[in-house]
């Protein structure tokens, strides 16, 4: 049994160690009724593996039922799913592919390389979606698709519920384009798309924006990417050397990813003062056990983690108050950028309300047994608490400003001063720029209403907060 990588390798190791569980070797056949038919040997072996994990080490083990039969369980995704404790995980799920989430959650993808908005109208039932925006150098830029840009049908068939997951994993599409005209969407031509695996930059866009003697820089970025430092890390340097005092932080669309990108992003942001390397960021608490193993051997490295240190940051801005743009799609690893930030800075939050995950995962997959090596689950095993105790934040953030993502009508790029969330941000900042009307768009569009039960990319490890 293993995890991703770092020291919990070595606790999965010893999770029979830790809590001894008795696998009777006896035979059970004098229990066994021979008139009842069996699941498979092989899915009684991806759901025992399942078992086993998840009452060590998920958080909410002690609502696991303790009356299961793995041989009369005979699917592998119904079974997780009466491991879960629904009431309080929405997150936690199990995968027969874990090398595509490992990949994943390094930005590696099969992909067109969009993120996506599903409207409708509500006197017609039809859907369609609506770019937030491209990745750059994807099928999708390529093809000159863009934030805004409409799509009403794929392949010739209108989007529906039950088909729309297609526009992320079809290997190709052909798309119908649309266009708002009179308050109402038209079809407007047809793109062909054919989808590649890539490595995906998640620095989506990112200005200086400059107004006499003030500067504010604008960064969107898109997911928590494991390693995705190494991307960010420039703009901050450039913001740095531009002599940027106020930074725009766009996370409207970033629904998490990576512990360890989180950390280096707060740490390039932070007052420098929080760079001692003892400076809380989080707390952990994890389910009774694990608690209190850390407890009992001091490891307050897994229960706190802490702003790096001055040493390990590339370049800190050493900021006394930050702009976050957020929407219903800021979650997890952003979520926590905004609570671990707010006790030591001014955060300004501009845009909706955001998703409310307030807990970690860890990736666990039985690499060493050949027949299911294949499988593996995403699994919560802590939540988290900012230095002030903040956690359990179910109903997500409320911004202090709300605004209006504009995604019909007065579309700006990201990065454009008058982007809606944007100039909101630069005109709380006092630099004075030309902002789109914030009614306009939906009363012009009479019926429309956004859809957020829809996917807007793939799911993958960047939905979360991941621990390694």
């Amino acid at each position: 049994m293993c995890t991703l990588v770092g020291y919990f390798i070595f606790m999965a190791k010893r999770l029979f160690i830790l809590a001894p569980l008795l696998f009777l070797t006896i035979s059970c056949d004098w229990f066994r009724d021979p008139e009842k038919e069996e699941a498979p040997l092989l899915t009684q072996k991806v759901n025992q593996y399942m078992l086993d994990l998840m009452e060590e080490v998920y958080l909410w083990e002690k609502h696991i039922p303790d009356t299961f039969d793995i041989r009369y369980e005979f699917d592998a995704f119904d079974f997780y799913e009466k491991l879960c404790y629904r009431t309080e995980d929405r997150w936690s799920f199990i995968t027969d592919d874990v090398q595509t989430l490992l990949e994943g959650g390094e930005g590696v993808e099969t992909t067109f390389g969009y993120s996506l908005a599903f409207g409708t109208f509500s006197n017609t039932g039809n859907y369609f979606a609506i770019i937030q925006y491209v990745y750059p150098q994807t099928p999708a830029s390529e093809a000159g698709l863009e934030r805004g840009s409409i799509l009403v049908e794929m392949n010739g068939e209108p989007i529906t519920k039950d088909n729309y997951r297609n526009l992320f994993y079809a290997p190709s599409l052909q798309l119908t384009l649309g266009e708002l005209k009179d308050g109402a969407i038209h079809k407007a031509g047809n793109v062909s798309l054919l989808s590649r695996k890539q490595s995906l930059n998640p620095v989506i866009a990112y200005n200086i924006i400059e107004d006499g003697n003030r500067k504010a820089g604008y960064l969107c970025y898109s997911d928590f990417f494991g390693n995705s430092q190494d991307l960010f890390f420039p703009v901050f340097q450039e913001f740095k050397s531009a002599g940027v005092t106020d930074v725009v932080l766009d996370l409207r669309y970033n629904l998490g990813g990576y512990l360890t990108a989180a950390r280096a992003l707060v740490g390039a942001l932070c007052p420098a003062e929080c760079l001692t390397g003892n400076t809380v960021l989080i707390s952990k608490s994890w389910n009774d056990l694990y608690q209190k193993y850390w407890n009992d051997n001091n490891r307050n490295d897994m229960l706190y983690e802490y702003f790096p240190k001055f040493s390990e940051t590339p370049v800190n801005l050493d900021l006394s108050r930050l702009f976050i743009l957020t929407g219903a799609n800021t979650a997890s690893a952003s979520e926590l950028t905004i609570c671990g930030l707010d006790p030591y800075m001014e955060i300004i939050k501009i845009g909706d309300v955001t998703r409310g995950k307030y807990t970690a995962a860890m990736v666990f997959h039985p690499e060493k047994d050949p027949q299911i090596e294949n499988w593996g689950t995403q699994a919560i095993v802590y939540k988290y608490a900012n230095a002030l105790g903040v956690t359990d934040f179910k109903n997500g953030f409320v911004p202090d400003y709300p605004a209006e993502d504009m995604l019909l009508e007065n579309v700006y790029p990201l990065g454009h001063p008058s982007e809606s969330l944007l100039a909101r941000a630069l005109a709380l900042m006092g630099i004075h720029v030309e902002a789109p009307s914030q009614t306009c768009a939906l009363k012009s569009v009479s019926g429309f209403r956004f859809d957020h039960t829809f996917l807007s990319k793939p799911t993958g490890l960047y939905n979360h907060l991941i621990d390694k």
